[in-house]
């Protein structure tokens, strides 16, 4: 049925247990996946000041590396249950660039924090806004609080 799976993810608990759920539903499936990290450039949407640049590109740097540590995590969760996963680092917006890669895949599988209100609009969702911006089959998987 799901021939191709995209897995995005950002490292966070949530995030891992979707991972998980995505993994091995992919293995029950026989289905092909790719796990994605999106790393948003700092230096494109943090307001730059003549004082801050050094800063920035360090932050950036770190985010990369934060990124490529959370793929190589993924990485080993997906050979411990016995799926043979691509992974991708992207730069960009995490909404857009999911949405935009999603287009390759049968279903795409994120975690929610399950936040509403004021939490919901200060942090903002990747997943809903993935969720309201794509045609694909999107499997939410709801994570619980205790668990971060």
């Amino acid at each position: 049925m799901y021939k191709k799976v995209l897995l995005p993810t950002d490292g966070s608990p949530c995030s891992r247990q979707a991972l998980r759920e995505g993994l091995e539903l992919v293995r029950s499936c026989g289905s092909e996946a790719t796990i994605v990290y999106v790393v948003e450039n700092p230096l494109l949407t943090l307001p730059m000041l003549p004082e801050g640049i050094p800063y920035e590109a360090d932050l950036y740097e770190d985010m990369k590396k934060a990124g490529e540590e959370t793929l190589a995590e993924a990485r080993k969760l997906a050979a411990e249950l016995g799926v043979d996963a691509k992974t991708s680092l992207l730069e960009g917006q995490p909404v857009p660039a999911i949405v935009d890669l999603a287009r390759e895949f049968d279903l795409v599988v994120m975690g929610t924090h399950g936040r509403g209100g004021l939490e919901k609009l200060l942090l903002g969702s990747v997943t809903d806004g993935v969720l309201h911006r794509t045609d694909k089959a999107v499997l939410v998987i709801h994570c619980k609080r205790s668990e971060e």
